[in-house]
């Protein structure tokens, strides 16, 4: 019905304007076929009123007064306006000739308003003379505009005519599009009966999601609710109700927000400050427009996160989750990486951070600042001999002691392993600095009780200041353990400021590691050897093994320098093999009672190529393994007892002999004399010094020589330069002795000249002498 309508519409449109342009071209070719000739013919008309008012006024006794000839010129004068202008103009606009009749003829009008001003017989008679040359020029005109209308309305007629064919091809045109819009019609009837089943489809679809939407808000982790732009909620899944404490009946939709806060803050689950501060910021939210994910925890410790986020129109939508356990895990986390997990102290980065701050504050109020290093000596002989669960007690005890020592603002940090630092901020002086140290020494050597052990250990401390030693947390850290290092190698348990000849003393120990790296390979090492004395067969029964260094540029080095250097930096394990395939190379050159004993350090002796370096060493060159003596500490031997019984049974098996040296120096116990298996003890050369001196060195030198022989074992005293050290030394039971008095260590080509002083037939007397002042002691 609605496109019969439109087409019904348009058919009545159609018939309308076509009447329409009918009666408009009725009515041009009425009015506009006499619009330019009806103007010019009444000029010619006008113009005989004119003369004849003009011939009645000269009449005597005539009627006809001046007035109304002036009326009759006014009325020409009018015509020369109108013949000027509209249709008339476009009329004579090319055409000269016509141009001059209406000029003439306006200038005719302009000239008769004088003579009719005058009145008289004679300016009439003139008035008639003038205007007598006008008609049949006007009677021109008017000719020419009536040819001229006729062409216009000819004109005007093809132009409507044109304009009802084209309103015709129009009308055809809106059929045609009628005719089209019939069948888009029926098109888009067939779309909206395919949309509409496409809309039953997502309608159902709608549904399903709406179902899969409520399911996911409710089982969502955070509690979620909407809220509109008045403030009024739209929807909150089960979470929130259950966050918050809220029944079913308080979250209606299109309940406001207030009301929502007042029952949260009622339910009592948060307390009212934490529920209000994040009221607030959400409405500061609100207002700005802005999304937002902060978070908010009260004093009791409560804590609750929120996801901020504005919508289209003025509504938002938030999340809230419960992170108070989140944030107390962080908390532990937080506190576990900045803290060590044995001692509770700061660890290595938080302390690092403390110093920045001071530092920090430094530069900007000035002041003093102390950083001290602490490490424990011997620290690892406590681990090895009662166990590092004992080990880590006696750092917790340590770390009691340190924080007792110091200041509330002060910071006690455990670096790691046996390494603690202090960090002492707004120090009065280096002089305060002094005292807390010497404090410190005092409390970490005062004996501990550790699972009913009486333990004693000392501290070893290094101090950098600021200002003066450093800008920098590295820096400092770096100077603070270059005096550390100082104070170590001046014997422990001592404190030292950190100078600036301590860094060049460093630079000289690495150009010395560095140099140490290359000794073997460039020829700079060699081996020296010492004598054995057999005080029972009266002549020399072996020789130490002892390394030298002649270095190209500081001549002879101590190896009380480059031994110590080695076995920090590993070295000592390349160097020793080394030593022992020389020392047993060499050997091979003596007689054949002769032996070489061979020093081996704990380093090498936790080796796991010991064995094999040992076989390959004697393989190498030859020599029996009874000749070959191996000489460990009491260090070693704090290690793990059954992996060092293991490894000396495996010794014992090769046939070498086994020596404890240095006995007495170190964590002496009876129980390794009895556990493990060794040929020989040699006492330290500090026992036999003190001999004459000192009665508890005497005493020492007698007990032990006894326990030895008790035990089977041989005894070795070293260090022994006078005679009479010697004679007390075999009163005690000593079977060997060593030192200056024997012999000084001399390089390999001359130990067979030691040899045959004593032994060779060439050297009789000096051995028969050597052997009178050495057999002359009673035995």
């Amino acid at each position: 019905m609605l496109l019969v309508a439109v087409a019904g519409f348009f058919i009545l449109a159609a018939v309308y304007t076509s009447s329409l342009i009918v009666e408009r071209q009725d009515a041009l070719r009425k009015v506009s076929r006499y619009n330019t000739a009806w103007l010019a013919s009444q000029a010619v008309v006008e113009l005989a009123k004119l003369q004849q008012r003009i011939a009645a006024y000269m009449v005597p006794g005539s009627d006809v007064d001046r007035d109304e000839v002036q009326l009759r010129l006014d009325i020409l004068a009018n015509r020369v306006g109108l013949l000027r202008g509209g249709e008339m103009a476009e009329l004579v606009a090319g055409n000269r000739e016509l141009c001059t009749v209406i000029d003439d003829f306006a200038a005719a009008v302009e000239k008769a308003q004088p003579l009719v001003d005058a009145g008289d017989p004679a300016a009439m008679r003139k008035l008639m003379d003038l205007l007598s040359p006008l008609e049949p020029k006007l009677a021109r005109l008017a000719a020419a505009a009536n040819v001229y209308g006729g062409d216009r309305v000819a004109e005007d007629q093809r132009h409507l005519s044109r304009l009802h064919w084209i309103f015709s091809g129009i009308l055809l045109a809106l059929a045609a599009c009628g005719l089209g819009l019939f069948a888009l019609l029926l098109w888009h009837n067939r779309l909206l009966q395919r949309t509409h089943r496409e809309l039953l489809v997502r309608t159902e679809e709608l549904h399903t999601q709406n179902a899969r939407f409520d399911a996911a808000l409710n089982n969502m982790s955070q509690a979620l609710c909407m809220v509109d732009a008045d403030q009024r909620l739209i929807v909150c899944n089960r979470q929130y109700m259950e966050l918050f404490g809220l029944l079913p009946g308080q979250v209606q939709p299109r309940t406001p927000m207030q009301e929502i806060l007042a029952a949260i803050v009622a339910a009592g689950r948060y307390p009212r400050e934490l529920a209000e501060v994040i009221h607030e910021e959400q409405q500061a939210l609100i207002r700005d427009q802005l999304p937002a994910n902060f978070f908010r925890e009260h004093s009791g410790g409560r804590a609750l996160a929120v996801s901020h986020q504005p919508m289209p129109g003025g509504g938002w939508v938030a999340t809230y989750e419960d992170i108070t356990e989140r944030r107390r895990a962080e908390a532990r986390i937080a506190y576990m990486a900045h803290h060590d997990a044995l001692t509770g102290l700061p660890n290595r980065l938080l302390f690092r951070e403390r110093m920045e701050q001071e530092l920090g504050r430094l530069d900007r109020k000035g002041g003093w600042l102390a950083v001290l290093c602490l490490d424990l000596d011997h620290f690892k002989n406590v681990n090895d001999t009662l166990g590092h669960p004992a080990g880590d007690m006696l750092l917790q005890a340590v770390a009691q002691r340190l924080r007792a020592c110091v200041r509330e603002p002060d910071t006690v940090a455990r670096l790691s392993g046996d390494e603690f630092a202090i960090l002492l901020p707004a120090c009065d002086q280096p002089g305060a600095v002094k005292t807390l140290a010497d404090r410190l020494l005092k409390a970490i050597s005062a004996p501990y009780d550790i699972e009913g052990h009486r333990v004693v250990v000392t501290a070893s401390i290094g101090a950098a200041l600021v200002p003066g030693d450093g800008d920098n947390a590295d820096e400092l850290l770096k100077n603070a353990d270059m005096a550390l290092y100082r104070a170590k190698t001046d014997g422990r348990a001592a404190f030292r400021f950190f100078e600036a000849e301590m860094h060049a003393r460093l630079q000289t120990r690495l150009a010395l590691e560095m140099d140490l790296r290359e000794a073997a390979e460039k020829g700079q090492l060699e081996v020296f050897y010492q004598p054995l004395f057999d005080l029972t067969l009266g002549r020399v029964s072996g020789f130490e093994a002892l390394l030298r260094w002649h270095h190209p540029e500081r001549g002879l080095v101590s190896p009380v320098q480059f031994i110590p250097l080695a076995e920090e930096t590993g070295l000592i394990l390349p160097i020793g093999e080394w030593v022992l395939r020389r020392a047993c190379a060499e050997a091979m050159r003596w007689p054949e009672h002769v032996k070489v004993a061979v020093n081996l350090s704990a380093r090498q002796f936790r080796s796991p190529n010991l064995i094999e370096a040992i076989s390959a060493a004697l393989a190498e060159s030859g020599m029996p393994a009874n000749r070959l003596e191996l000489e460990i500490t009491e260090s070693v031997l704090l290690q793990d007892d059954e992996a060092v019984l293991a490894l000396l049974h495996r010794l014992r098996g090769l046939g070498l002999r086994i020596a404890l040296d240095d006995f007495g120096t170190g964590y002496s116990s009876l129980s390794y004399l009895r556990t493990f298996p060794f040929d020989k003890i040699k006492i330290d050369q500090s026992f036999v010094r003190e001999m004459d001196a000192r009665p508890d060195c005497a005493a020492i030198v007698n007990a032990v020589a006894g326990l030895a022989v008790s035990l089977g074992m041989a005894v070795t005293a070293e260090g022994v330069e006078t005679a009479e050290q010697l004679q007390r030394l075999r009163e005690a039971g000593c079977t060997e002795v060593q030192g200056y008095l024997v012999g000084r260590p001399r390089p390999a080509a001359e130990t067979t000249g030691m040899l045959d002083a004593v032994i060779g037939p060439a050297g009789q007397a000096a051995g028969q002498r050597r052997a009178a002042l050495l057999g002359s002691l009673p035995r």
